[in-house]
Protein backbone atom coordinates (compact mmCIF):
# COMPACT_ATOMS: atom_id res chain seq x y z
CA UNK A 1 0.00 0.00 0.00
CA UNK A 2 2.86 2.37 0.75
CA UNK A 3 4.22 1.84 -2.74
CA UNK A 4 1.04 2.88 -4.46
CA UNK A 5 0.84 6.02 -2.34
CA UNK A 6 4.45 6.86 -3.24
CA UNK A 7 3.70 6.42 -6.96
CA UNK A 8 0.63 8.63 -6.68
CA UNK A 9 2.68 11.22 -4.83
CA UNK A 10 5.40 11.16 -7.53
CA UNK A 11 2.84 11.54 -10.30
CA UNK A 12 1.43 14.62 -8.60
CA UNK A 13 4.91 16.19 -8.35
CA UNK A 14 5.72 15.95 -12.12
CA UNK A 15 5.23 19.26 -13.91
CA UNK A 16 5.84 18.32 -17.63
CA UNK A 17 9.46 19.48 -17.87
CA UNK A 18 10.33 16.48 -20.04
CA UNK A 19 7.63 17.46 -22.53
CA UNK A 20 8.95 21.01 -22.76
CA UNK A 21 12.57 19.85 -23.19
CA UNK A 22 11.60 17.33 -25.87
CA UNK A 23 9.58 20.00 -27.76
CA UNK A 24 12.59 22.34 -27.68
CA UNK A 25 14.86 19.57 -29.01
CA UNK A 26 12.30 18.78 -31.71
CA UNK A 27 12.17 22.47 -32.68
CA UNK A 28 15.99 22.62 -32.91
CA UNK A 29 16.10 19.51 -35.07
CA UNK A 30 13.43 20.97 -37.36
CA UNK A 31 15.40 24.23 -37.72
CA UNK A 32 18.59 22.30 -38.53
CA UNK A 33 16.72 20.21 -41.12
CA UNK A 34 15.17 23.24 -42.80
CA UNK A 35 18.55 25.02 -42.90
CA UNK A 36 20.16 21.90 -44.39
CA UNK A 37 17.50 21.76 -47.11
CA UNK A 38 18.02 25.43 -47.95
CA UNK A 39 21.80 24.98 -48.17
CA UNK A 40 21.41 21.88 -50.35
CA UNK A 41 18.99 23.74 -52.64
CA UNK A 42 21.40 26.67 -52.97
CA UNK A 43 24.31 24.34 -53.74
CA UNK A 44 22.24 22.59 -56.40
CA UNK A 45 21.42 25.94 -58.03
CA UNK A 46 25.10 26.91 -57.97
CA UNK A 47 26.08 23.59 -59.54
CA UNK A 48 23.44 23.97 -62.26
CA UNK A 49 24.59 27.52 -62.99
CA UNK A 50 28.18 26.33 -63.28
CA UNK A 51 27.13 23.56 -65.66
CA UNK A 52 25.13 26.04 -67.74
CA UNK A 53 28.00 28.56 -67.86
CA UNK A 54 30.31 25.75 -68.99
CA UNK A 55 27.77 24.77 -71.66
CA UNK A 56 27.74 28.38 -72.93
CA UNK A 57 31.54 28.50 -72.94
CA UNK A 58 31.77 25.22 -74.87
CA UNK A 59 29.19 26.50 -77.38
CA UNK A 60 31.26 29.66 -77.94
CA UNK A 61 34.42 27.55 -78.27
CA UNK A 62 32.64 25.44 -80.88
CA UNK A 63 31.72 28.60 -82.77
CA UNK A 64 35.40 29.65 -82.77
CA UNK A 65 36.45 26.34 -84.31
CA UNK A 66 33.77 26.47 -87.01
CA UNK A 67 34.67 30.10 -87.79
CA UNK A 68 38.26 28.94 -88.34
CA UNK A 69 36.94 26.31 -90.75
CA UNK A 70 34.90 29.02 -92.45
CA UNK A 71 38.00 31.21 -92.81
CA UNK A 72 39.93 28.34 -94.36
CA UNK A 73 37.07 27.72 -96.82
CA UNK A 74 36.64 29.39 -100.19
CA UNK A 75 33.98 31.76 -98.79
CA UNK A 76 36.58 33.87 -96.96
CA UNK A 77 39.42 35.32 -98.99
CA UNK A 78 41.18 38.52 -97.97
CA UNK A 79 38.48 41.12 -97.46
CA UNK A 80 36.19 40.03 -100.31
CA UNK A 81 32.55 39.86 -99.10
CA UNK A 82 33.47 41.77 -95.91
CA UNK A 83 31.39 44.91 -95.30
CA UNK A 84 30.97 47.45 -92.49
CA UNK A 85 27.49 46.24 -91.50
CA UNK A 86 28.73 42.64 -91.07
CA UNK A 87 26.45 41.05 -93.65
CA UNK A 88 26.64 37.26 -93.32
CA UNK A 89 28.88 37.64 -90.27
CA UNK A 90 31.77 39.17 -92.24
CA UNK A 91 32.89 42.56 -90.88
CA UNK A 92 35.32 45.06 -92.35
CA UNK A 93 35.36 48.73 -91.55
CA UNK A 94 38.21 49.90 -93.76
CA UNK A 95 40.83 51.91 -91.89
CA UNK A 96 39.28 51.12 -88.49
CA UNK A 97 38.79 47.36 -88.60
CA UNK A 98 38.36 46.93 -84.85
CA UNK A 99 34.63 47.11 -84.42
CA UNK A 100 33.58 47.45 -80.78
CA UNK A 101 30.76 44.93 -80.32
CA UNK A 102 29.52 46.54 -77.08
CA UNK A 103 28.99 49.90 -78.82
CA UNK A 104 27.17 48.35 -81.76
CA UNK A 105 24.68 45.72 -80.52
CA UNK A 106 23.13 45.54 -83.98
CA UNK A 107 26.31 43.81 -85.18
CA UNK A 108 25.68 40.99 -82.74
CA UNK A 109 22.40 40.36 -84.52
CA UNK A 110 24.38 39.87 -87.76
CA UNK A 111 26.43 37.04 -86.29
CA UNK A 112 25.85 33.81 -88.16
CA UNK A 113 24.99 30.46 -86.66
CA UNK A 114 27.67 27.81 -87.00
CA UNK A 115 25.44 25.77 -89.31
CA UNK A 116 25.16 28.60 -91.86
CA UNK A 117 28.36 27.95 -93.81
CA UNK A 118 30.38 25.24 -92.13
CA UNK A 119 27.65 22.59 -92.17
CA UNK A 120 28.02 22.02 -88.43
CA UNK A 121 25.57 19.82 -86.56
CA UNK A 122 22.89 21.32 -84.32
CA UNK A 123 24.15 21.64 -80.73
CA UNK A 124 21.72 20.09 -78.26
CA UNK A 125 20.90 21.60 -74.88
CA UNK A 126 21.46 25.27 -75.73
CA UNK A 127 18.84 28.02 -75.94
CA UNK A 128 20.40 29.41 -79.15
CA UNK A 129 22.82 27.86 -81.56
CA UNK A 130 26.40 29.24 -81.31
CA UNK A 131 27.10 32.22 -83.55
CA UNK A 132 30.15 34.11 -84.74
CA UNK A 133 31.38 37.25 -86.48
CA UNK A 134 34.59 37.41 -88.48
CA UNK A 135 36.32 40.79 -88.68
CA UNK A 136 38.98 41.23 -91.37
CA UNK A 137 42.12 43.09 -90.32
CA UNK A 138 44.69 44.11 -92.90
CA UNK A 139 48.12 44.14 -91.30
CA UNK A 140 51.80 43.50 -91.92
CA UNK A 141 53.21 40.21 -90.65
CA UNK A 142 56.90 39.39 -91.01
CA UNK A 143 57.25 42.08 -93.66
CA UNK A 144 54.32 40.86 -95.74
CA UNK A 145 50.87 42.43 -96.07
CA UNK A 146 48.40 39.85 -94.77
CA UNK A 147 44.81 39.71 -93.67
CA UNK A 148 44.22 38.50 -90.11
CA UNK A 149 40.80 37.75 -88.76
CA UNK A 150 39.30 38.51 -85.39
CA UNK A 151 36.67 35.95 -84.56
CA UNK A 152 34.01 36.88 -82.01
CA UNK A 153 32.01 33.85 -80.90
CA UNK A 154 28.75 33.90 -78.96
CA UNK A 155 27.47 30.92 -76.99
CA UNK A 156 24.43 30.46 -74.78
CA UNK A 157 23.62 27.87 -72.17
CA UNK A 158 20.30 26.15 -71.69
CA UNK A 159 18.73 29.56 -70.92
CA UNK A 160 19.20 32.81 -72.86
CA UNK A 161 20.58 34.64 -69.82
CA UNK A 162 23.65 32.38 -69.64
CA UNK A 163 26.04 33.66 -72.28
CA UNK A 164 29.70 33.46 -73.14
CA UNK A 165 31.61 35.62 -75.62
CA UNK A 166 35.08 34.59 -76.84
CA UNK A 167 37.45 36.32 -79.22
CA UNK A 168 40.60 35.24 -80.97
CA UNK A 169 42.91 36.55 -83.64
CA UNK A 170 43.38 34.03 -86.40
CA UNK A 171 46.02 34.07 -89.08
CA UNK A 172 45.31 31.44 -91.74
CA UNK A 173 48.38 29.31 -92.26
CA UNK A 174 50.14 31.28 -89.53
CA UNK A 175 52.43 30.01 -86.80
Amino acid sequence: MNTSLAIIALKKQQSGVVLIVSLIILLLLTMISVTGLQVAGMEEKMANNTIDKNRAFQAAETALRYAELDINSVRVSGVINFVADCTNGLCFNGATPYINIEDQPALVANAVAIQTFAGAPTIAGVAQQPRYLITAINTVFEGNAVTMYRITAFGTGSVNTTTSVLQELFLPGGP
